[in-house]
């Protein structure tokens, strides 16, 4: 306790008056609820993402002739959540037959030709949606899979498997 002389009597004391007694007790107060207020219970992280999934297959064949000729053919397709890839590598003979069923199924109306490259592309969008390029001996197709549609998708899929099967010399039974 503060003791204080009075004004009045001297001599005497008495204790702090009772004004600031109140101003005091509710500055604690104050104090004593700012550290209840900042004990709050923190909020929890948010769950992680989902991993995405992909599934990617690999084939090769080794085709031998009559004529001892060794060809050598290979082909990979890749299917995530974002895109598909086929990439394929075969002799340059399947060529033609390669061409005739892309020219089938995916038209003219994309093509542009420079020489020996065939490339298609899906000039819809102005970014790289759809892109199939064929040279000697090699093929590859890209298809965004967020921007296309599923329908477009199943086609190309459907195109890819069909490729597949032709480059080596499988059938899909």
């Amino acid at each position: 306790m503060n003791f204080k002389k009075s004004k009045n009597v001297e001599g005497s004391i008495r204790k702090i008056n009772a004004k600031q007694s109140i101003y005091l007790l509710l500055i604690m107060t104050l104090f004593s609820g700012l550290v209840m207020e900042a004990q709050t219970t923190p909020e929890p992280p948010s769950p992680p993402k989902t991993p995405q999934t992909s599934t990617s297959k690999s084939y090769s064949v080794a085709v031998e002739n009559d004529t001892n000729d060794k060809h050598n053919s290979s082909v990979s397709v890749s299917v995530s959540d974002e895109d598909y890839k086929f990439k394929a590598r075969y002799h340059q003979s399947k060529n033609e037959g390669i061409k005739s069923i892309l020219i089938k199924e995916l038209g003219k109306s994309n093509l542009n030709v420079n020489r020996n490259t065939y490339l298609w592309t899906n000039g819809d969008y102005g970014n790289d949606v759809f892109e199939c390029k064929l040279t000697k001996g090699q093929l590859k197709i890209y298809l965004d899979t967020n921007v296309a549609s599923e329908a477009f998708f199943n086609k190309i899929k459907t195109l890819g498997d069909e490729l597949k099967y032709y480059i080596s010399g499988t059938s899909a039974d």
